[in-house]
């Protein structure tokens, strides 16, 4: 019997979150910080998916994270009222914020000390920050999904 698709979409979800969980009591920031990152660039997917903007490149190669924040942030599908509400460019702010202290801790990873406080706090607002976008995202993606 196969497993309806949605459901499979949950089961990851699910186990996502219990990683991340798991990797945030037991101080694996880092390996926090890359599941943070994951949920962060499929939430930006499924929002500019349902709400019918290309999220590819004319290669087909997906757009970097910052690049779709920025289309949430610009594109005339998220000024609606309601998505605003949700979405509000302070929140997309802290998401991009975010995304660039990640990038300079994973790609210095070699090239700096390094410093447990530094990547422990980045792991912990990632988290903050996710929570409150993976609600307000879901609200967004189950608005859009009604108009299809």
């Amino acid at each position: 019997m196969d497993t309806p698709k949605n459901m499979v979409k949950y089961e990851i979800y699910k186990s996502m979150f219990e990683n991340l969980s798991r990797a945030m009591k037991a101080g694996f920031y880092y390996e926090g910080i890359f599941i943070e990152y994951a949920i962060f660039e499929d939430r930006l997917t499924s929002l500019l998916k349902y709400a019918n903007v290309p999220y590819c490149n004319k290669n087909g190669k997906e757009d970097k994270i910052s690049r779709k924040i920025d289309k949430i942030r610009s594109r005339p599908e998220f000024t609606e009222k309601f998505v605003r509400d949700r979405l509000p460019e302070g929140l997309m702010v802290q998401n991009k914020d975010w995304t660039e202290r990640r990038n300079a801790l994973i790609h210095n990873l070699a090239n700096i000390p390094y410093d447990s406080r530094q990547v422990k706090e980045a792991a912990e607002e990632g988290e903050r920050i996710l929570k409150v976008f993976k609600n307000k995202s879901a609200s967004v993606i189950r608005y859009f999904k009604k108009k299809i």
